[in-house]
Parts: structure tokens; sequence; C-alpha cells
């Protein structure tokens, strides 16, 4: 598997800068949502590239920080979809979803 992932930040004349990672896993990519804590989170590393995903607060997330949750479960699952739908395309068989428990610590 060619996996890699980077990070590009292009700086305008303005001085703003837009800063983008793109992961292309493998394996070795670690996805982790830590459960019962007082604060949530979600973190994705792969190849010295991470992403942290949290609300604003997040010891004390509002309705905002639920929706914008919401819509990033509705996204990986579709996600998800997509995957499995161009997996089975190009002649793979569909394999059982992983157990959702190898994705989430829930030790407290």
């Amino acid at each position: 598997m060619d996996a890699y992932s980077y990070t590009t930040i292009q700086v305008e004349r303005d001085g703003t800068a837009d800063v983008h990672v793109s992961l292309h896993p493998d394996e070795w990519m670690s996805v982790l949502c830590v459960t019962g804590r007082e604060r949530a989170y979600l973190s994705i590393s792969h190849a010295k590239a991470s992403v942290t995903v949290c609300p604003t607060r997040p010891d004390a997330p509002t309705a905002g920080d639920l929706r914008v949750a919401r819509q990033l479960a509705e996204a990986f699952a579709v996600y998800a979809a997509e995957v499995e739908r161009l997996h089975v395309l190009n002649g793979a068989s569909a394999e059982a979803a992983p157990d959702p428990d190898s994705v989430r610590d829930s030790a407290a």
C-alpha cells in the first residue's frame, strides 16, 4: 500500500494562511476517541500528521458543538460506505465491519 500523509500551508498576500492536512492511511493510522472523561475529543494520527477535533469548550459542549459532532459522524459513515462500495467494485469481497470499540478507548 502506498500510504503517506502530508500538510500544506498556503499563505496569501494579505498574510492569511490555509492549512491542509491529507491522510492516505495504512494500518498504522490511529483513530482515538476517549469516552467517559470530562472532555470530548477525536484524534486522528498518521505519519507524523495529527488532527484533533474537539468542541470549543471540550468540558462544556454547546448545541452547536453537538450539531458538528453529528455532521462528522454522518460524514464518516458516508465515507465508510463509499470506501466499501469502491472496494467491492474493484473485485474484492465486502469484509465484516470492525468492532466499533477498536477505534475507541472506553477506559475511564
